[in-house]
């Protein structure tokens, strides 16, 4: 039987008690949970990382999520999934 490779799911909050809880909902999916408690950290861990999933909040300092999605979406630098499959989670 073959074993699915666990993807990196990469959670952004600035806020530790968040993260902790979004970690603990998570974590039965048995994937790789990563966070960053800053946008800017969150995109130096895109950069250095293959991220499948990003999960963010909105209301952050210095960048929020809405800049740090649009910053995503235009960096070269980070990788984007292309494929014809898709995983679901349940």
């Amino acid at each position: 039987m073959e074993t699915a490779e666990k993807v990196n799911i990469l959670l952004v909050d600035d806020q530790p008690g968040k993260l902790l809880s979004y970690q603990a909902m998570l974590s039965e999916l048995g994937e790789n949970l990563i966070t960053a408690t800053s946008g800017r950290e969150a995109l130096e861990l895109l950069l250095k990382n293959d991220i499948t999933i990003v999960l963010m909040d909105v209301s952050m300092p210095e960048v929020d999520g809405f800049e740090l999605a649009e910053i995503i979406r235009q960096h070269p630098g980070i990788r984007r999934r292309r494929s014809s499959s898709s995983r679901r989670f349940t």
